[in-house]
């Protein structure tokens, strides 16, 4: 995608301003100047607008004027009473695959019983190979369908960026760091693979609803029901996923919540002891608890042979019923064959004839040979089995029994704590715990909801497979519908392999992102031995920036080898990636405001290289090209931070927009001018809030 111009039209401070944006591949730059408040934010804030619509009550720090209409404009409108309405508007042009297309976005505003009420439309066009250009699609429905193929939405977030933006981006916060999220699911292609899983999905229904029609135009009801069925169950097991995928995001941003309140806690003084002491309750209860959970299974597993234990009556009577039948334990038809081909009897007298009839008698009353006599066998091995049974079963019952007297007492402790921290003196100390305590609720509903989900999931795929087996026996062998039957089920492994591949690429290209990141840092930030990450599997740290020191992280990671943490770790099952986060989150640092701006730099150019590399040997990766959109990138820097930033800016895609006052450029002007190929200056009038270009 290429950027070719942007018009306004009564557009906040742009009257009537037209901006081109001409850029070639060695001169990619296209620069915009002027003075502080001359409209570089409110130029780099339009191309949301127009594209997808912006709050800009959102920038009321700035500006106190959250509408997109020219502020003088919109005062007469409201000051005149015999004025009827007022538009604005702004054209974008871009190129996108070898076509022009031009996204116009208008608000009209109109004077209602003294207040301004407006409303939007939009129009998206495009021109044709043969240079006609096609009627604007007004729908905004089908435009937003039609940009968010080309240029998403949260994609916007990751390639434009204002001061204030960069600052936001690397504060650990739940805003920013959805932000990031949004960015990486985008550029990673993971609604390429949810895409896919539709595409299969809506195929799959209409193999089912041929199979229907089929069944029913034979009389066949009950093949018809059974379709029915497994259709519903299906749409119900993807329900219910889908519902686990989100309980399960909820529920880690609550224990990241959870985790955070416990870290405040231990930083007051008056509840740092406890805090202390709850924490090490809590992993006690947490060992406790999966070792109840693993014994209870073991119980419910050794139940299944607890019908031992009711058949003493049984034993009884068949014993009875034999009573004339003495066989010795273990003495069997076999064992006497044995016996018989060797050439001495067991008490050692030579195997003669007599001994040897004796022998062949005894075996007609020998199990399995005699049904008596197997009975009797049988019964006893019972008896022993009964036994064994009782005894297994009494031992997983008092471990049981013995762990839950152990969490009984834990949570007695824990609900101690609680009680003393909600009662304290501290009014910080009291908000917190009683946050805490609202936040354990919901844990609990989401652990439960995710537990019942799951056994709802196992229970319909019971279900599913037996009415498939059900629906394979009464089909019949009518070539059309076996021909079916075998679609579905390639289609069902296509969606298996599907969601596997997706979540194999989404780890992989956090990697990859990673390696991106560690790059552009070490290009832009000055040498100080400092390191950039991105949390990958913490989960309140997930998303967020960290930098940190690699000479710390060295010496860090000597002292867990020394102290056996690494090997804790990796005996715990931790990948190598794992462990390496853990360390980052040991030595992580603070930033300061030029440095939280080379991180945000540095997250951008990591995921536009990411997004505008060339995949065209990997197939499930597509590749994008986006621009770069950036507003004083040159403020708050010094240094080699200042000097990397000018001569790697250009770097960050193929073309690049960049709005800076004079004064910043000024000072880098000999390091980026060789790659500006448009310079356009904005000059603003004070006196009438108007800006305009030259």
């Amino acid at each position: 995608m290429k950027i070719n111009y942007i018009h306004y039209h009564n557009y906040r401070c742009f009257q009537d301003v037209k901006v081109r944006f001409d850029t070639t591949d060695k001169k990619n730059v296209a620069l915009v100047l002027g003075v502080n408040g001359s409209g570089k934010t409110e130029m780099l804030f339009s191309f949301q607008w127009v594209l997808y619509g912006f709050d800009f009550k959102s920038l009321r720090e700035k500006d106190e004027t959250p509408y997109s209409l020219n502020s003088g404009l919109y005062h007469e409108l409201l000051a005149k009473r015999n004025a009827q309405s007022v538009e604005c508007w702004v054209e974008l042009s871009f190129t996108y695959k070898g076509s022009e297309y031009f996204m116009k976005r208008t608000e009209l505003f109109r004077r209602e019983n003294d207040k301004i009420v407006s409303s939007q439309m939009v129009s998206l066009s495009q021109t044709l190979p043969n240079g006609e250009r096609t009627a604007p699609e007004k729908d905004k429905t089908i435009v937003e369908e039609r940009l968010m193929r080309i240029i998403p939405k949260s994609i916007l977030e990751g390639i434009t960026f204002d001061g204030e933006r960069m600052k936001k981006l690397n504060i650990a916060d739940d805003q920013s760091k959805k932000v990031i999220e949004n960015v990486i699911s985008l550029v990673t292609n993971e609604r390429l693979f949810e895409l896919c899983l539709t595409e299969i999905k809506d195929v799959s229904g209409d193999v089912s609803r041929e199979r229907i029609r089929i069944n029913r135009s034979l009389g066949n009801a009950t093949a018809e029901d059974l379709e029915k069925e497994i259709n519903e169950l299906k749409d119900d097991i993807d329900d219910a996923e889908t519902q686990i995928i989100g309980a399960k995001k909820n529920l880690e941003k609550v224990e990241a919540k959870i985790e955070d309140i416990s870290q405040q806690l231990e930083q007051l003084e008056e509840a740092k002891e406890l805090e202390q002491r709850r924490i090490g309750l809590q992993k006690d209860f947490d060992k406790v608890k999966k070792e109840c959970d693993q014994n209870l299974d073991t119980f419910a597993k050794r139940l299944i042979d607890g019908y031992f234990l009711a058949t003493d009556q049984l034993i009884s009577n068949v014993k009875e019923s034999l009573d004339t039948i003495d066989v010795p334990a273990g003495l069997t038809v076999e064992a006497v064959k044995s016996i018989m081909k060797r050439p001495k009897c067991i008490c050692g007298c030579d195997m003669d004839d007599d001994i040897r009839a004796r022998l062949t008698s005894l075996l007609s009353t020998l199990p399995p040979d005699n049904i008596s006599s197997n009975i009797l066998y049988m019964a006893n091995q019972f008896e022993h089995e009964k036994r064994r049974a009782k005894d297994l079963l009494k031992e997983s019952y008092d471990a049981l029994m013995e762990k839950r007297e152990e969490l009984t007492d834990l949570k007695a402790k824990l609900a101690e704590i609680s009680s003393s921290l909600v009662t304290s003196v501290s009014e910080s100390v009291k908000k917190l715990e009683k946050e805490r305590n609202i936040l354990i609720q919901s844990q609990g509903v989401y652990n439960a909801n995710i537990e019942t989900l799951g056994l709802e999931i196992e229970r319909k795929k019971k279900r599913l497979k037996e009415a498939q087996k059900e629906l394979d026996d009464v089909a019949g062998n009518l070539e059309r519908i076996t021909e079916l039957m075998a679609q579905a089920n390639v289609l069902e492994l296509f969606k298996e392999a599907i969601k596997k591949i997706g979540e194999r690429n989404k780890e992989l290209s956090l990697i990859s992102i990673n390696e991106y990141l560690s790059r552009a840092y070490t290009r832009l930030s000055e040498d100080t031995g400092r390191r950039l990450y991105l949390c990958q599997f913490d989960k309140k740290g997930k998303y967020g920036l960290l930098t940190y020191f690699q000479s710390k992280y060295d010496e860090m990671r000597i002292r867990w080898i020394n102290e056996g943490h690494l090997r804790k770790y990796e005996s715990a099952g931790l990948s190598e990636g794992e462990i390496h986060e853990k360390l980052v989150t040991e030595v992580a640092e603070g930033k300061s405001t030029g440095q939280s701006k080379i991180n945000s730099l540095a997250f951008a150019k990591a995921i536009l290289e990411y997004s505008n590399a060339d995949r065209s040997a990997d197939e499930l990766k597509v590749s994008h090209d986006y621009p770069f959109l950036i507003d004083s990138p040159f403020t708050e820097l010094s240094d080699e931070n200042l000097t990397n930033v000018a001569k790697h800016i250009h770097t960050f895609a193929k073309q690049v927009l960049i709005m800076a006052d004079d004064t910043s450029y000024a000072g880098i002007e000999s390091l980026l001018a060789s790659y500006v190929n448009t310079k356009t200056q904005l000059v603003k009038d004070k006196n009438k809030g108007i800006t305009y270009v030259k």
